[in-house]
């Protein structure tokens, strides 16, 4: 499992390298400072605990992959809660496989660190109450990864999970509240690679 100090250490790597993002981050880092490892991943820390996703991708038609989650309706990546995985990554590539229907064999990760352990992207967002699940309102601090995908189509989302699953144009996303910023983001992080490391993976 990925301890606290682990995380605080990919957290510095991440600063370093997406420096602009130091205010927006600054909730997970406070969060961060006063939680302890029992805290971190434990759903009844209603202060906040951290999530995992996967943003993926197919590269070659320039879309990335949503779900209409059901518990929030809304047309988000792949992701949920740490079960405990070896790693964060793992973490979010077990989230993209149960929720839709991918293989791992075909989801290749992407990383624009060294140590591939470093999240693509670090976000923190309000979750409301919800009443039924006897749950007060929290953060979830979701660490995110990028994959690539290299398969063929033709797979079945989780319909305990989800509503709907549809690749999404990068072209329609550019003004998308949501997704905008991450699409420059991946965008950028695909065609550095592509610069620097020809056999990237297409």
């Amino acid at each position: 499992m990925t301890t606290k100090t682990h995380i605080e250490a990919f957290f510095a790597h991440y600063l370093k390298q997406f420096p602009e993002e130091v205010g927006r981050c600054s909730i997970f880092g406070d969060y961060l400072a006063r939680t302890s490892d029992a805290g971190l991943y434990n759903r009844k820390n209603f202060d906040g605990h951290i999530t995992t996703s996967a943003f993926i991708v197919n590269v070659d038609k320039a879309e990335i992959l949503l779900l209409r989650h059901k518990s929030l309706n809304r047309w988000l990546q792949p992701g949920g809660h740490f079960e405990g995985d070896n790693s964060l990554m793992e973490s979010a590539l077990r989230e993209a496989e149960e929720e839709s229907g991918i293989p791992k064999g075909e989801l290749v990760h992407f990383s624009v660190f060294e140590n591939s352990h470093v999240p693509f992207d670090i976000d923190s967002h309000y979750i409301p109450a919800n009443p039924k699940k006897e749950e007060d309102g929290h953060y979830h601090h979701d660490v995110r990864f990028l994959f690539i995908y290299t398969g063929g189509g033709g797979n079945s989302y989780n319909e305990d999970e989800a509503t709907g699953m549809r690749w999404v144009p990068f072209t329609s996303l550019d003004s998308d509240e949501t997704f905008g910023s991450m699409i420059v983001k991946i965008n950028n992080a695909l065609a550095a690679r592509k610069h620097n490391k020809p056999n990237t993976p297409q």
